[in-house]
């Protein structure tokens, strides 16, 4: 939230609203995929199992890189109207 009111406040471009979009949604997407392989491998196994492990780990990566993309193009978009 507190990205959108920045960039309202700095009036930013129609492309660069598409970025921020793009990455605000890129994040909940992944969030929500994460979330769904997390409980889908409860379901399918209640016993501690190796793979089970990486692929909740895996899922989280994704949101980890999300996020990092998000971040980047925040930066990119809003710092030279700071600078």
């Amino acid at each position: 939230m507190a990205v959108i009111f920045i960039c309202f406040a700095v009036n930013i471009t129609a492309v660069e609203w598409l970025f921020i979009i793009t990455a605000i949604f890129l994040v909940l997407i992944t969030e929500i995929l994460n979330s769904a392989i997390e409980y889908t491998v409860d379901l399918v196994t209640d016993d501690y199992h190796i793979l089970a492990r990486y692929a909740k780990d895996i899922a989280a990566a994704a949101v980890i890189f999300s996020s990092l993309y998000a971040v980047i193009a925040g930066m990119i978009i809003l710092l030279p109207y700071f600078v």
